[in-house]
């Protein structure tokens, strides 16, 4: 068979995406494809289209504008995460048990690449470490020296810290911060509604504020019982929190306030240049979208998975390397719709690494044996520049072979379908299925002439008409006897069945079945 003539390359064939810029008036859906997918003027997709076309499009200027954005806001983070003795810790053992497990790509975007060097990766990452224990250190004697904090942070932004690890070293200090202001807002509203003084919500809220007596106070002030549960339980956790911050930070807490506060300003304003990034974008996530959906699929869930591959897109660029967002975007877009559409678009779903050996394999055949040589490829020339057994080619040329249903018509006019022609293995034949009525209609007369009790002992035993036999003793319990008792009663019951008048009706089924 040819292996260009199937059909589950058309799937994975490469698409030139051209990265133009389009405009609204000629980007609305085709009229039959409006229809398909049944899209009307008022439909969500059309007002998404509208939305999207409202934002404008973003120049390499603006790009790089937002890209060292994000890095100061991120190194801001990272010297506030680093100016803690607690925090420092956390990120050294971090890093140690991520080289430990493999797995410094989590917390680091480029750590995977620079481990293809050995020598510079080595180097960096014991670099990393001495500069981590070199800032534990000095919290010992003079505090963070300024160079060694921005050494440090210099030494990070060779492989650029991931989200993950921003998100873990700054988790605590941000939660101090959240339960602060949650806590000032209570105190605001306690002064405010009930005229407490400050210098006494100061004593509620103190270490010892579990001595206070919340009835006396309630009675005191007037305090509704919904305020008052609320009161009790906030108390109780800021005891609880208080202590474990103590343990934690052994710094004050208005330090770490005004830190978590430049660390949550920090966040939004990261927040809000990766969204620029994605409302200027999501044009282009159409305009990849587009080229997909006659494959069967709505194109609203073509650019939902797209919408997925441009975030990646946004936490992986890097703006320094001198090239424009969309042109790094794309690859992210088409390699999350192409994954969706791989794992949807068949009746029998390809485990994901078969469909990449499948796609490897598809450009293959069409980049170099059908442009050079202008044939198809014997399996020992795919197995010879695959590294593929051909065992392993065979397996996976039957697993793109597409699926035939079995309600597939024979004919145009007749109403027969493939099932009609396939034999069923496993099914009776009419002579098989008449016999065993027969022998079923004889065993019920054999047991009929046997009595009540005799005939119950050896359908339960044998499993006659029963879902499943039964042991001698499981038999007993049923009739309240021994087991003993049983077996002669089953023993007499086989005597009498094997009796000449009776076992001649069963000697024509034995022949036949012989």
């Amino acid at each position: 068979m040819s292996l260009r003539n199937k059909k589950t390359f058309c799937l994975f064939e490469e698409e030139e995406m051209l990265l133009e810029e389009v405009s609204s008036e000629n980007f609305w859906l085709p009229e039959e494809e409006e229809k398909r997918s049944g899209v009307k003027d008022e439909d969500p997709i059309k007002i998404y289209f509208k939305e999207v076309f409202s934002h404008k499009l973003l120049t390499k200027e603006d790009e790089i504008r937002i890209g060292r954005t994000i890095e100061e806001k991120e190194r801001e983070i990272l010297s506030e995460v680093l100016s803690y003795y607690a925090t420092t810790a956390k990120f050294f053992h971090l890093v140690i048990q991520s080289e430990r497990h493999g797995k410094l790509g989590l917390l680091f975007k480029d750590c995977d690449e620079l481990q293809k060097h050995k020598e510079k990766f080595e180097h960096w990452i014991q670099s990393l470490k001495q500069s981590l224990s070199d800032i534990l250190e000095s919290f010992n004697s003079h505090g963070v020296n300024p160079e060694l904090l921005e050494k440090t942070i210099e030494l990070i932004y060779q492989v650029r810290p991931s989200k993950l690890l921003l998100d873990e070293l700054c988790c605590e200090i941000l939660e101090t911060y959240q339960r602060v202001n949650n806590l000032n807002r209570l105190k605001n509203k306690l002064q405010t509604k009930y005229e407490i003084k400050p210098i006494t919500i100061e004593k509620i809220f103190s270490v010892n504020g579990r001595q206070i007596n919340f009835l006396r106070l309630a009675k005191r002030f007037s305090i509704d019982k919904i305020d008052l549960d609320k009161l009790v339980k906030e108390v109780n956790e800021h005891c609880k929190f208080m202590k474990h911050f103590d343990e934690f930070f052994g710094e004050p807490l208005e330090k770490v306030y005004q830190s978590g506060e430049k660390i949550f300003k920090a966040c939004q304003v990261i927040k809000a240049c990766k969204e620029e990034l994605v409302k200027s974008n999501l044009r282009l996530i159409i305009s990849i979208a587009r080229k997909y959906s006659p494959k069967g699929m709505f194109l609203s869930d073509l650019i939902q998975e797209g919408n997925i591959g441009l975030l990646k897109a946004i936490e992986k660029f890097d703006y320094r390397k001198g090239f424009k967002f969309s042109t790094y975007a794309t690859w992210w877009i088409r390699q999350s719709i192409t994954r969706y559409l791989a794992e949807n678009t068949r009746t029998i779903r390809i485990p994901l690494h078969i469909i990449e050996t499948i796609y490897k394999i598809s450009k293959l055949i069409s980049n170099k044996f059908y442009q050079e040589y202008g044939r198809d490829p014997t399996l020992e020339e795919l197995s010879k520049e695959t590294g593929l057994s051909i065992e392993k080619l065979n397996y996976i040329f039957k697993i793109m072979k597409q699926p035939i249903s079995l309600e597939t018509n024979i004919g145009e006019e007749d109403d027969s379908t493939l099932r009609d022609f396939i034999e069923d293995q496993k099914a009776l034949k009419p002579d098989e299925i008449t016999f065993n009525q027969a022998l079923s209609e004889k065993v019920r007369e054999l047991l009929k002439s046997l009595s009540p009790r005799e005939e119950k002992i050896i359908r339960l035993r044998f499993g006659i008409g029963e879902r499943e036999s039964y042991t001698l003793e499981e038999v007993g319990n049923k009739f309240g006897v021994t087991k003993e008792r049983i077996r002669q009663i089953e023993n007499i019951a086989l005597r009498k069945l094997k009796h000449p008048q009776r076992i001649k009706f069963l000697k024509n089924f034995l022949i036949y079945s012989s």
